[in-house]
C-alpha cells in the first residue's frame, strides 16, 4: 500500500510519455486542444456534481465530460459510440483528459450529464464554440446567410384518435397524483374507468366497423370530458397554487385543444353529448397533437406522402457555419420561424444578418 502513490506517478508519466511519442501533431483533436478555450464551458458546468450527485466524490469531472460532450458533437457519434471512442482511440482519450490506463465514462455516466446539459445549459456549447469562432474569423459575422427547415422525428409513436384521449387522461391523472394526490384520489373514485380507458376485453377499433368505431368515439369523449371536469372542480375546491398544477393545467389544455380539432359534438339541450364523430380532414384543426408522449411534436407535411409527427427545424448558415438554429412544432409553415432564428442571434450574439 506504501507504494502505490509511487505506483500510480509512475503510471501517470507513463501515460504522458506515450502520449508525446504518439499523438499525431496535425490530427485535427490536437491542433484544437491547443486552441479551443473550453474554461467557459467548464465553469458554465460546475455545478453538475453538486446537483446530481450531492456527497459523492467525482469519478469523471466535469472539465472530462464537457470535452466528451463535444467530441459527441464534433464526430456525430452516439453515447455508446463515444464511451467506445474514449476506450479505444488514443487521440480521443488524450483529449477527453484521460490517461492512457484510466477507464473512461459508459454512456449511462456520459447520458446523465448531456441531460443536465440540456436542462440547465442548453444553449452553452453552441454559443461558447461560436463566439470562438468569430474570434478567430470575424468575417463571419457579417456574411449573407441561407435559411431552411428539415424534419425532426418526434420520440414518439403517433396515436389514433381515441387512444390520443386515453392517454392523455392517463398522463393528466398521472400528474395530478403527483401533484395533489388527495385531490387525485377523490377524482379517480368517481370516475367511469370502462367509459374512459375501454373494458378489459375491449376488440382492438382494426375489427370494428365504422360506426362502432364512431361509438366508442363518443363514449371516450363523453368520458374524458367528464374526467376533465372532475379534476376542474376538485382542483377549485383545493385551492391549489398555479404552479404546483400547472402539469395538470396543461394537460387539460391539450384534451380540449384535441377534441375541438378533431371531434365533432351534438349536443342535447340539457348539455349531454348525443353524438360525437371524427371531423373532415379539412374542417380539422392546425397543429393537431399527435401524441400524449410529446404533447409539443404536431405533423409535418411537406408534399404528397411525407407526413412526420415531430418538429419544423429552422436553421440559419453561412457558407461554413451553422449561425442559429430553433425547433418548432412540425406544423409551422417555414417562413413562420425565420424571425425566431434573428431574434436568437440577435439576443445571443448581436448579429442582425443582411
Amino acid at each position: 500500500m506504501a507504494r502505490l502513490p509511487l505506483w500510480t506517478r509512475l503510471l501517470a508519466w507513463f501515460s504522458a510519455q506515450l502520449y508525446a511519442r504518439l499523438l499525431p501533431p496535425a490530427d485535427f483533436l490536437v491542433k484544437l486542444a491547443a486552441h479551443l478555450e473550453v474554461v467557459p464551458l467548464e465553469q458554465a458546468c460546475a455545478d453538475y456534481h453538486a446537483t446530481c450527485a450531492a456527497g459523492a466524490q467525482a469519478t469523471h469531472t466535469v472539465p472530462r465530460l464537457v470535452r466528451a460532450l463535444l467530441v459527441k458533437a464534433l464526430f456525430k457519434l452516439s453515447l455508446r459510440s463515444l464511451e467506445d471512442a474514449i476506450r479505444t482511440n488514443l487521440v480521443i482519450k488524450w483529449f477527453v483528459g484521460y490517461a492512457i490506463f484510466e477507464p473512461g465514462p459508459d454512456h449511462s455516466t456520459l447520458a446523465r450529464f448531456e441531460h443536465w446539459v440540456i436542462e440547465h445549459q442548453h444553449r452553452t456549447f453552441f454559443d461558447v464554440v461560436l463566439r470562438q469562432i468569430d474570434q478567430d474569423f470575424p468575417e463571419e459575422r457579417r456574411q449573407p446567410q441561407i435559411g431552411d427547415t428539415f424534419a425532426l422525428q418526434a420520440h414518439a409513436a403517433k396515436e389514433g384518435l381515441v387512444r390520443l384521449i386515453r392517454h392523455t387522461c392517463q398522463c393528466r391523472l398521472r400528474d395530478l397524483t403527483v401533484a395533489a394526490p388527495i385531490v387525485a384520489a377523490a377524482v379517480t373514485a368517481q370516475l367511469d374507468h370502462t367509459a374512459l380507458f375501454g373494458a378489459a376485453d375491449e376488440r382492438d377499433e382494426f375489427y370494428l366497423d365504422a360506426e362502432a368505431r364512431r361509438q366508442r368515439l363518443q363514449t371516450t369523449v363523453a368520458a374524458a370530458l367528464a374526467c376533465a371536469a372532475l379534476v376542474q372542480s376538485h382542483l377549485a375546491a383545493a385551492a391549489l397554487p398555479p404552479a404546483q398544477t400547472q402539469p395538470v393545467t396543461d394537460r387539460l389544455a391539450d384534451l380540449a385543444k384535441i377534441v375541438a380539432d378533431e371531434v365533432a359534438i351534438t349536443r342535447a339541450a340539457a348539455g349531454a353529448i348525443t353524438r360525437g364523430a371524427t371531423l373532415p380532414a379539412n374542417q380539422q384543426g392546425s397543429y393537431r397533437l399527435g401524441s400524449a408522449t410529446d404533447p409539443a411534436a404536431t405533423y409535418r407535411v411537406h408534399g404528397p406522402g411525407k407526413c412526420e409527427l415531430g418538429y419544423n427545424v429552422n436553421v440559419a448558415v453561412t457558407t461554413h457555419f451553422v449561425r442559429e438554429i430553433q425547433a418548432a412544432p412540425g406544423a409551422q409553415p417555414d417562413a413562420v420561424g425565420l424571425p425566431d432564428l434573428l431574434t436568437a442571434q440577435q439576443a445571443h450574439h448581436g448579429v442582425t444578418p443582411a
